[in-house]
């Protein structure tokens, strides 16, 4: 149970509402082995959460912004090298093995969008119950036409990218943002993603209650709500949701 009364649910995008198939950290990784594995799955685990520090616009990532074009093929190729560093190949190996591993994935990773059932069976139980539902991604491009593609631009009443909100998650002033632009109290929000670094500790800098979808059990004995699945989010929002 949460300790506000909750009015608003807003959602991360990626990994929380939407996944690809096959992951893109999957894809790698068993790429990776194939250059000198194997890695057991608390590497790759380890490797994944080491993903979720970088992209929370860590130190790492921002200085990569000022050498390299974010996107470009130079910044992709030193991703991949940082990727497979994390993985447990040394610097020298990695940096051998980096254009092969950026090659592979840029020639052949073809993801497919997907959304779970259940996830949409969720939304439409929240929208049932009155909830205001949103999404914020760090996306820097809107989302509109994506999330009519895969189905979920009926199930809310807002999508906003970190571009328009004029800040990226972990920052607290997306979140800020968020909570103006909505025009309710703080108190009101919950925020849920995948991404504890980006998505918890983002929202509870700007004093939002925010939940966990772990669902791949990559994070352990976490300070905040934890779930594995849009719809194990119901029993925690009001007890009528518990059968």
């Amino acid at each position: 149970m949460f300790s506000k009364q909750i009015t608003t649910i807003v959602f991360d995008l990626d990994d929380t509402l939407r996944y690809s198939d096959p992951h893109a950290h999957n894809f790698f990784c068993d790429f990776a082995e194939t250059l000198g594995g194997p890695f057991n799955r608390e590497q790759r685990r380890a490797a994944q959460r080491w993903e979720h520090r970088y992209w929370a616009n860590s130190d790492d990532l921002l200085a990569d912004i000022e050498i390299f074009t974010q996107g470009s093929e130079a910044f992709w190729l030193n991703y991949s090298q940082r990727h497979l560093q994390a993985l447990g190949f040394q610097p020298t190996e990695a940096g051998r093995l980096a254009p092969v591993a950026h090659t592979h994935m840029r020639d052949n990773y073809k993801p497919v969008s997907r959304v779970h059932a259940e996830t949409i069976g969720a939304l439409k139980e929240f929208r049932n119950y009155g909830y205001l539902l949103g999404v914020i991604t760090n996306r820097s491009k809107p989302i509109y036409s994506e999330m009519y593609t895969i189905g979920l631009d009926l199930h809310f009443d807002f999508y906003l990218t970190g571009s328009q909100l004029g800040a990226y998650k972990p920052r607290k002033e997306i979140f800020e943002n968020l909570v103006a632009f909505t025009g309710h109290s703080k108190d009101e929000l919950l925020y849920i993603g995948d991404n504890y670094y980006a998505d918890v500790v983002g929202a509870r800098s700007a004093g939002i209650e925010a939940a966990l979808l772990n669902w791949n059990d990559l994070y352990a004995d976490v300070d905040c709500p934890s779930i594995r699945s849009i719809p194990e989010l119901l029993p925690l929002l009001q007890p009528q949701f518990v059968s």
